[in-house]
Parts: C-alpha cells; sequence; structure tokens
C-alpha cells in the first residue's frame, strides 16, 4: 500500500506533462485567440521609419490593424507573407516594430528583402514601451481597432495562414460597414 503512495507524485506529474502538451499542441493554443476584451487603444505616438510621427489618437474615424513585430523574430518572418497579403485586400496595417536595437536602416533592409512593406506606417517602438501598453504578451501579434479607437479584435500569435487573413479580412470590413462611408479612405491618416 505505502509503494501505491510513493507512486502518486509522479502519476500527477505525468497527468499535468500530459494535459499541458495537448493545450500547447492543439488546434487553437490559448492565447492565440482571435478574440479578446473590447478595451481603448492607447494615445501613443511614436516614431515612424521615414522620419514622420503615428499618433494612435489622432487615428480616430477609420478601422485599422496594428502588427507589432520585429526584425529578430522567426515566427515574424513567417507571418511576413500574411501581411502582404493582407495589404493586397485592401486592410490598412500600421506594423509596430518592437524592441529592435537598431531601428531605421535593419528594418527598411528587412522589409525590402522579405518581399516588400505592407504597412501603411511602421512606427518604431525600441524600447517596447507602446507595445506593452497596447496589451502584447508576445511577437508577433495583432490587433483590429475599430474607427472609434477601440482595439476589437486579437491575435496573440502569428497570422499563420489563409483562414487567419480571412478572419481579418472579414472583421476589418465588418468594422467599416460599422463607420459607414467616412470610413472607406484607403489608409488611416496618422500625423506626420
Amino acid at each position: 500500500m505505502n509503494r501505491w503512495l510513493a507512486w502518486t507524485p509522479l502519476a500527477l506529474l505525468l497527468v499535468l506533462v500530459i494535459v499541458a502538451f495537448t493545450q500547447l499542441t492543439g488546434k487553437n493554443p490559448e492565447p492565440a485567440s482571435f478574440t479578446s476584451p473590447v478595451r481603448p487603444m492607447p494615445a501613443v505616438q511614436l516614431d515612424t521609419l521615414d522620419g514622420g510621427k503615428v499618433d494612435f489618437a489622432a487615428m480616430k474615424g477609420q478601422p485599422y490593424l496594428v502588427n507589432v513585430w520585429a526584425t529578430w523574430c522567426g515566427p515574424c518572418q513567417a507571418e511576413h507573407p500574411m501581411l502582404l497579403e493582407l495589404q493586397k485586400q485592401g486592410v490598412p496595417i500600421v506594423g509596430v516594430v518592437f524592441e529592435d536595437p537598431n531601428p531605421k536602416i535593419p528594418v527598411a533592409d528587412w522589409l525590402a528583402s522579405h518581399g516588400g512593406n505592407p504597412f501603411v506606417r511602421v512606427a518604431l517602438d525600441p524600447q517596447g514601451d507602446a507595445a506593452l501598453a497596447i496589451g502584447i504578451s508576445g511577437v508577433p501579434e495583432t490587433f483590429l481597432v475599430d474607427a472609434s479607437g477601440h482595439i476589437v479584435k486579437t491575435l496573440r500569435t502569428l497570422i499563420s495562414d489563409q483562414a487567419h487573413v480571412d478572419d481579418f479580412v472579414a472583421a476589418y470590413r465588418a468594422e467599416v460597414a460599422k463607420a459607414g462611408p467616412a470610413a472607406i479612405a484607403p489608409a488611416p491618416k496618422p500625423a506626420d
């Protein structure tokens, strides 16, 4: 009887490992969900790759995506073709470069060598403060911001396939329809 009690902690550990493995490798592991609580987009301003500024508080009026990524991020490289597909489908994306140590030249080179720039603006966040205020838990992550300036959808992983692209396109178009004719412009007008 005592021998069985000695094996109990090992059996519990094995069950815990099996549950964790299934949760992490399942079809839709959390927190990689497409839903999140609706919350205001933080009123942050960032320098942009082209020498301007992006002011998220001033971007109300049109829905857009915010994609937080980094040149050092392997999954961001895998996600890049999906961002280019979103751009082709007319979805405006503001890229936020997270904690890149020397952002301007490496970011421009990285975009050029990976098929082009899918972003209407490339915002530089070298310390990562703005991305943390937006609510990232890692990179890449993508957020849909509605016309009133609220984050209404979140994907806490890379946009890895056409299903993710289709989800974002449909959600973006639904937000454009809610916002009305004023939101049909081709891209948000960030402050420069």
